[in-house]
């Protein structure tokens, strides 16, 4: 009597034990099977150069798939909901990626946070035209002319490799210009109006750390001489609101000094030629 007790006992241990096991498997099943677990909306912000399906190809993310695929990369990464390694990923094989955060909103969603590279001018090598971002960054090498951005002349590029700092024989120069441009890009995003960046066709630099924009504005030329001064930006905001309201519309061609204290525009007497 005392064995078959013994037995039954432990029969029913074991019986508990198939149970458990069973739910366990019936509830893993679920999570990994049920739609509310699997991405169903991709949100990519902030992109207005890159073309979003190129960041969801290099991440490989997509519609459907499980939300802990891919999720991790470290354990803080985990945690946080980020996926870590499709974010390297994106870097490593988009140039114009200079950051980027994709993380993971609940129930079912996946949202891309990037941070693009904006392209400040271009410069002339043997084989093409590289462009790059406001740090020197190169974000293309083409075969053809960047269109709506500027040249930066007297710079002669000795390395470049995409995703990475340019190398220059004139590193001064190209931080000057590289200054030049970030102040005139952030008074093109704090004011409205007509941008700027889309205006010039030349960046120039000089020996004696002036800088020359050369800027097309229907028929009027300008040529606007500048310095690494720290309220540059301002001076290109209120250099925007003068060209937006067409004060000097009807002066025709000519120069306008922005360094020191005062701005001043000289008509130019040739026309402009």
């Amino acid at each position: 009597m005392q064995r078959n007790n013994r037995k039954k006992v432990k029969f029913a241990k074991h019986h508990k034990l198939i149970i458990i096991m069973m739910c366990l498997v019936i509830l893993i099943s679920l999570f990994f099977l049920l739609p509310i677990f699997r991405i169903r909306t991709i949100e990519i912000n902030n992109t207005v150069f890159i073309a979003p399906e190129a960041i969801l190809e290099s991440a490989e993310i997509s519609e459907n798939q499980h939300f802990l695929e891919g999720m991790g990369g470290t354990l803080s990464g985990f945690f946080s909901g980020r996926y870590m390694k499709a974010e390297q990923k994106v870097i490593q094989e988009i140039p114009q990626v200079a950051d980027i955060t994709i993380s993971y909103s609940f129930p079912n969603k996946i949202i891309f946070d990037v941070d693009e590279r904006i392209a400040i001018g271009w410069i002339k090598i043997p084989d093409g035209f590289c462009t790059i971002d406001g740090k020197g960054v190169v974000i293309e090498v083409l075969d053809q002319e960047p269109q709506d951005i500027p040249i930066i002349k007297g710079i002669t590029i000795t390395n470049l490799t995409l995703g990475k700092c340019v190398e220059v024989e004139q590193k001064e120069y190209l931080e000057n210009a590289m200054f030049a441009m970030s102040a005139l890009i952030e008074a093109d995003m704090d004011s409205e109006g007509d941008k700027l960046l889309y205006m010039i066709d030349v960046i120039e630099p000089t020996i004696n750390n002036n800088i020359y924009l050369r800027l097309n504005v229907e028929d009027q030329k300008l040529l606007i001489i500048c310095n690494k001064s720290r309220d540059l930006k301002n001076k290109f905001t209120w250099l925007k609101q003068v060209i937006n309201s067409d004060v000097i519309a009807d002066k025709g061609s000519g120069t306008i000094d922005l360094r020191g204290d005062t701005r001043t525009f000289k008509p130019d007497t040739n026309g402009g030629e």
